[in-house]
């Protein structure tokens, strides 16, 4: 549950996930316009679920859409689907699988658009074939739908909810449904459900006032039998839409109905409880062997959810650890936390705290338990349900000794306490498949063989060659033997370096790891003192020469910045981002003209952004960019998880001045409380002045996210003034101007 939970949780700022991205704002759709990507995730979910049979106990929300797609996709007409399972599928892993993805697609969707909470369970199981037809379809006779539902549980009281709860947002499109809108009939060829761009009731409320624009109320669909909405809304004299016309009875049969509908699943699967966010949860803690044996080096993070209360209270975050044997022979046996970096999501906070420690091989650590402490002096213990927060160290990653070389060749290295000799490497593999959009997960395990011995560690290492698109997506685990209990579980090759560093003899190693260093480096850093999430590029004189090569390359207005580490799962820009076989750094600087940084990576890949989102260094080696770009040979575009940064040369965006209006600073904002709620638009080409305009004769506005602008009497939601860096997204129509963030207002009001 717990990297489902970081992809529900982490919406924005440090360590962000970035999968409300695609449904952010609601009405957005990368696209183009006439598309809601947030609708045709709700929709997914439906037609994934509709297949399914609670009386055989087959079918429901199973992913079986990824196979139903072929052919024109059978019931499932459109691009919506196919659109959907593309933005949601890198998602996938062996701790979450599609079916789970495309259920908390449903969660994100729903609460970007201002819907109720849906509780999202976990543990679905993907299925493995096509399930049968039988999605609801406009041309469907009442009788038909009210068997249709009643397949999946829904008696047709709940089918009326759900189609209004499905119908609030999006609309039909000319080119799936020619008969109920034709084309050049409506703006965008969409006609949609109701007026509002937002998961609310007007879809039911309008239809009840007689003011319904639902193309399947009215309009052509009527005389082509396929005003499908209309005979479910009428099947009981319009009795239960009426009731759907209540905003607080909508939300709240929505909410219900929805978690029901991605709760369907076959027999044998069984659902956990409903994600809810840490209090406090452990991030990627790690144990590297150091010093010859006699040093464990102790690194990671500690995410502690700031919602209740913010970060400015919490005066420290301690580790209070036990030795390898439950004891406390590790003198004060506490390690302290520093600062990093904040997120957020829809409804939750949170602070990271970084932590790096050397402890001595022989007593190590077993568990460790949480500290926080207030600025009130008040102390919070953490220590998970009373077991600790367990650690082993009979089997230990060496990722400063594991690499990815010449693009595909993995190689693993791990440390086992003796007298342990046998360690497995497992390979959890995407693997493509012809016609389907999700890739397979294939499960290969490899046997680690013995290299070395460092005092009480054997060091193993296992080797397999990846497919050129498994470099960058592959989760592997090492296991101690056939014990899964012994473990250092879910890695990932992307962030692997291109060099395996040397463990000498003494346990040392020349070098430091991109993921290695990143850890040390987080807790030696001072982070800002508000705790933005903005990152900022630690140097070292080391890390700064050796990222210095002797042919620096040169792009007019830019300054090249050296090879960096980034991430697959922690982009450190996101912005926007393109990958082309003609990659080369005209083309990416072109692409990405207008933002502050761009990077090529991977030969082929182009990054922009204005500001860092995730951590990044320096590489440990200049060199660690090897890959030459796709599209000129001359070139270097960055390596797996490396990547040739640059940065403008021109003036750096600010606040802009605009006649009537004063800047009154950067504020926070909630996607599920927003602040200004009177206007508000989306526009990809937002400038300071276009904001303002449509804001006229209101006294506040602000902008948001680059591209959205809101407007207002008065704040309608508590805000807080935070530090100017927090607004670090230039604006989409003019890059000299700053535009908010996520979660971040630049607020102006109208001059006295």
């Amino acid at each position: 549950m717990d990297e489902l939970e970081d992809i529900m949780m982490l919406n924005t700022g440090y360590r962000a996930r970035g999968f409300a991205v695609p449904v952010t704002p609601c009405g957005f759709s990368a696209n183009g316009p006439g598309r809601v990507t947030a609708a045709e995730w709700i929709r997914t979910a439906f037609h994934d679920m509709a297949t399914g049979n609670v009386y055989l106990g087959t079918g429901g929300l199973d992913a079986s859409i990824a196979f139903e797609l072929t052919n024109g996709g059978g019931d499932n007409i459109g691009p919506a689907f196919p659109s959907t399972l593309t933005a949601q599928a890198p998602f996938l892993s062996s701790r979450s699988s599609m079916s789970d993805i495309i259920a908390m697609g449903m969660y994100t969707a729903v609460r970007s658009c201002g819907g109720p909470i849906i509780p999202v369970k976990t543990g679905r199981v993907d299925a493995t074939e096509a399930g049968p037809p039988g999605v609801p379809l406009p041309q469907n006779s009442l009788y038909t739908f009210q068997n249709q539902f009643l397949r999946t549980g829904f008696d047709s009281t709940q089918m009326i909810q759900v189609v209004a709860c499905g119908h609030t947002l999006g609309g039909v499109h000319a080119a799936n449904f020619p008969q109920i809108v034709p084309p050049g009939s409506a703006p965008n060829d969409v006609k949609v459900f109701d007026s509002t761009t937002k998961f609310d009731e007007k879809v039911a409320s309008e239809y009840v006032a007689g003011k319904s624009t639902d193309p399947l109320t009215v309009g052509p669909s009527q005389t082509v039998g396929r005003a499908s909405d209309l005979r479910v809304f009428s099947s009981d004299g319009n009795a239960t839409i009426t009731q759907m016309a209540d905003p607080a009875f909508f939300a709240s049969t929505c909410q219900v109905l929805l978690q029901k509908m991605i709760d369907v699943v076959p027999d044998g699967v069984t659902l956990t409880d409903p994600i809810t966010a840490y209090d406090v949860k452990p991030v990627a803690p790690q144990l590297t062997l150091q010093g010859g044996g006699t040093e464990i080096q102790f690194s990671g993070e500690i995410r502690v959810r700031t919602t209740s209360r913010p970060a400015s209270q919490i005066s420290s975050v301690q580790l209070l650890y036990k030795d390898r044997t439950g004891g406390n022979n590790c003198g004060t046996c506490k390690i302290s936390a520093t600062q990093k970096g904040t997120a957020a999501g829809f409804d939750d906070s949170f602070a990271f705290y970084a932590f790096s420690s050397k402890l001595p091989a022989q007593s190590s650590i077993s568990t460790f338990n949480v500290i926080v402490t207030l600025a009130s002096g008040a102390t919070e213990l953490y220590d998970n349900n009373g077991s600790g927060f367990p650690m082993q160290d009979n089997i230990m990653l060496q990722t400063p000794q594991s690499c990815v070389t010449g693009g595909k060749a993995l190689t693993v290295t791990a440390a086992v306490r003796s007298p342990a000799s046998s360690a497995n490497l497992v390979l959890s593999l995407k693997v493509p498949r012809d016609g389907i959009i999700t890739p397979e997960l294939q499960s290969q395990t490899v046997a680690m063989t013995q290299k070395s011995t460092v005092g009480p560690y054997n060091i193993l290492t296992g080797t397999y060659t990846l497919d050129s698109s498994q470099v960058q997506t592959t989760k592997f685990d090492v296991v101690l033997g056939s014990d899964s209990t012994q473990a250092d579980t879910f890695k990932s090759t992307g962030d692997l370096g291109t060099t395996c560093t040397p463990l000498d003899s003494t346990g040392s190693s020349t070098s430091v790891s991109s993921s290695s260093s990143s850890s040390a480096a987080s807790s030696s850093s001072t982070p800002s003192s508000t705790g933005t999430t903005m990152s900022t590029v630690r140097t070292s004189s080391t890390a700064t020469t050796s990222s210095t090569s002797a042919s620096t390359p040169t792009v007019s207005g830019y300054s090249y910045q050296g090879c960096y580490t980034d991430s697959t799962s922690a982009r450190v820009l996101t912005g926007k981002s393109t990958s082309s076989n003609t990659m080369s750094y005209k083309s990416c600087s072109t692409y990405c003209t207008g933002y502050t940084y761009w990077a090529v990576e991977y030969g082929s890949q182009c990054y922009c952004g204005n500001i860092f989102s995730n951590p990044t260094s320096p590489a440990p080696a200049a060199t660690d960019c090897n890959m030459k770009c796709s599209g000129d040979s001359t070139q270097v575009c960055g390596a797996g998880n490396r990547m040739n940064l640059f940065k403008s040369l021109a003036q750096g965006a600010t606040n802009a001045t605009v006649a009537g209006w004063n800047y009154a600073g950067c504020f926070t904002d909630s996607t599920s409380a927003r602040v200004l709620n009177g206007k508000y638009n989306y526009d990809a080409a937002l400038t300071i002045e276009k904001c303002a305009g449509l804001c006229k004769g209101y006294k506040i506005f602000g902008a948001e996210y680059a591209s959205q602008c809101y407007c207002g009497n008065s704040y309608a939601n508590p805000t807080t003034q935070v530090a100017e860096g927090d607004c670090g997204y230039t604006c989409g129509g003019n890059s000299g101007q700053l535009c908010g963030a996520g979660n971040r207002l630049s607020v102006y009001k109208a001059s006295a």
